[in-house]
């Protein structure tokens, strides 16, 4: 595909509790960030070719502010409460052409002038928040010195598909439908939000359900 994963988000009320899950099912986390300006703050599990990234409120006054309004980021916080998705899937062009439309979010914790690419629309929250990362790469390919810990209990290595779960009769956007169509990830109806990922092909057909401390089952 045109498109290869960078990251995937998923908003969560209990941070603590959904890292604990996620640590004892043998993933190790090895970054943490508070988001300036935009409200939230981090915890991330990185593969070969892309990362996990739970995420969460830090700040309601920026995140409710006129700036991150349009990606939806204070209702996904709280998707429990607003129906919201609480997922975000970004993701690297394979060459520098972006094959979907996008609008340019000024995310207030990068440097003067640079913006995400958004392909959701403004504040449609009810699906996924997606998006282009320009100047990231796959962990794996990072120096030494900035490389991030590679290795978990189970030796998953890389995140292959990404599967969406979301409320039936809920309608989504152009841009979302243009994902899907060029196989940058899957969108199937359910009763409630969550997110399947599959890890290395799913090759030895094994599974694991962290609902409901988290919408994640990871599939390997």
């Amino acid at each position: 595909m045109a498109l290869t994963f960078d990251h995937v988000f998923i908003c969560s009320e209990n941070p603590a509790e959904a890292e604990r899950a996620l640590t004892d099912f043998g993933l190790q986390f090895g970054r943490r960030r508070i988001h300036r300006g935009q409200g939230t703050a981090n915890a991330c599990a990185f593969f070969d070719n892309a990362y996990l990234e739970l995420l969460w409120r830090h700040d309601d006054d920026e995140l409710q502010s006129e700036v991150v309004g349009p990606v939806g980021l204070w209702q996904r916080v709280r998707w429990r409460e607003t129906g919201a998705s609480p997922f975000g899937i970004a993701f690297r062009p394979e060459d520098s052409e972006v094959p979907v439309e996008t609008w340019p979010y000024a995310a207030p914790f990068l440097p003067g002038g640079a913006n995400l690419p958004i392909v959701t629309p403004r504040f449609q929250w009810r699906e996924p928040l997606t998006f282009i990362s320009l100047t990231s790469q796959a962990p794996a390919t990072l120096p030494p010195e900035r490389r991030p810990p590679l290795d978990h209990r189970g030796g998953h290595h890389r995140l292959t598909a990404v599967t969406i779960y979301k409320p039936e009769g809920q309608e989504i956007s152009v841009g979302l439908k243009d994902l899907c169509k060029l196989g940058a990830l899957a969108l199937k109806p359910a009763a409630e939000h969550h997110i399947e990922l599959e890890l290395d092909d799913a090759r030895r057909s094994e599974s694991h359900d962290f609902r409901p401390t988290l919408p994640l089952v990871l599939r390997w």
